[in-house]
């Protein structure tokens, strides 16, 4: 009996050796296999790195993420996410290096309600999808770096909207106008459309981006530049917060700033589909709704323009749920929307 024991042991030994040597080759295989995706990842992007540990210390975040990335998509079919310019970094050195939007001390902006135009407009005499972009009131994706001036870039999406929409004319304005010469704002360090718009109004306009163009870093007024102005505004007006059929309302009828909680990592890896389900409503990023439509399965969402360059989302563009429960609206886009006025 003992020898039995003996043999059945050893074979039993034997066999766990087997199964824990196949796992730990199938562990070495898929880290061979991270590494390669990785330096195939770096190529794409043209990401280098200072030294050696710094490189190890982007791959374990690289393959972090990537996991994220890969249990989002099974479990989903709306949309999907991939392993974008970003999946190198962490959510934190995420939102502090690529958004920008910055409440005021207590969490809330001074909503100085100057009238709401549309309020009177009814939904049902609104069309079933608009899209700025095919009507020419929206220029090319930009790309605002690493550089928090998410704000600037929103103000300017819907200026320039605003501004077609009136004069006919689609004029590519001067981010790093705003950037340098906005006082109440701060800069790479984040601010507010409200103060942007306030800003543009006090200085008669903005000049154009050739003539200003955008560096992506904090600068000094170069007063000669923004002297020139190429368009300008009347002032500024808030759609009703957490109200997406006051948004629409707006939507319908021009450009609107708005903004999300872009930090979210479903935005961060957004890649394309309608993004649905759990967004965050920490607001932290500018953008601007230049649309709405239905998709082919139903869901109605919001076109939103990013500024995070073209080979982000589908073309720098998201679209994201609309008229969800939350009144906050999906990732927060109805909490604060605002839009030019002209």
């Amino acid at each position: 009996m003992a020898a039995r024991y003996s043999v059945s042991f050893i074979v039993a030994a034997i066999a766990c050796t087997c199964v824990l040597s196949a796992l730990a080759a199938r562990d070495l295989t898929d880290d061979r296999s991270m590494v390669v995706r990785h330096e195939q990842w770096m190529a794409t992007y043209g990401r280098t790195y200072s030294d050696v540990s710094e490189k190890a210390r982007r791959l374990e975040v690289f393959k972090a993420n990537v996991a994220f990335i890969e249990s989002v998509n099974a479990r989903n079919d709306k949309f999907w996410l991939e392993a974008n310019q970003f999946a190198d970094i962490t959510n934190d050195e995420f939102r502090a290096k690529h958004t920008g939007y910055k409440l005021p001390v207590g969490g809330s902006k001074d909503r100085r309600m100057t009238g709401f135009r549309y309020a009177n407009v009814s939904l049902d005499t609104l069309p079933t999808s608009v899209d700025w972009r095919t009507k020419g009131a929206v220029t090319p994706v930009k790309d605002q770096g690493k550089c928090g001036c998410c704000w600037a870039f929103s103000t300017v999406a819907s200026m320039e909207g605003i501004v077609q929409l009136s004069t006919g004319k689609l004029i590519s304005l001067s981010e790093q106008e705003l950037v340098d010469c906005d006082t109440s704002d701060n800069g790479c360090g984040g601010g507010l459309m409200d103060n942007a718009f306030e800003f543009i109004v006090g200085n008669g306009g903005l000049t154009t981006e050739a003539n200003y163009p955008y560096t992506g870093t904090d600068g000094t007024c170069n007063s000669n530049r923004a002297s020139s102005s190429a368009a300008s505004i009347k002032g500024h007006e808030d759609v009703p917060a957490n109200d997406e059929a006051s948004l629409q309302k707006a939507v319908a009828a021009q450009p609107v700033s708005v903004a999300v909680d872009g930090g979210d990592s479903l935005f961060q890896f957004y890649k394309g589909g309608v993004l649905s389900g759990d967004c965050g409503t920490n607001l932290d990023h500018g953008v601007a709704a230049v649309g709405y439509g239905v998709a082919d399965d139903g869901t109605k969402f919001w076109v939103i323009k990013n500024s995070w360059g073209t080979s982000w989302g589908e073309d720098g563009y998201i679209r994201l749920e609309r008229d969800i429960p939350d009144k906050q609206g999906m990732c927060g886009v109805a909490m604060q929307p605002s839009y030019p006025t002209a």
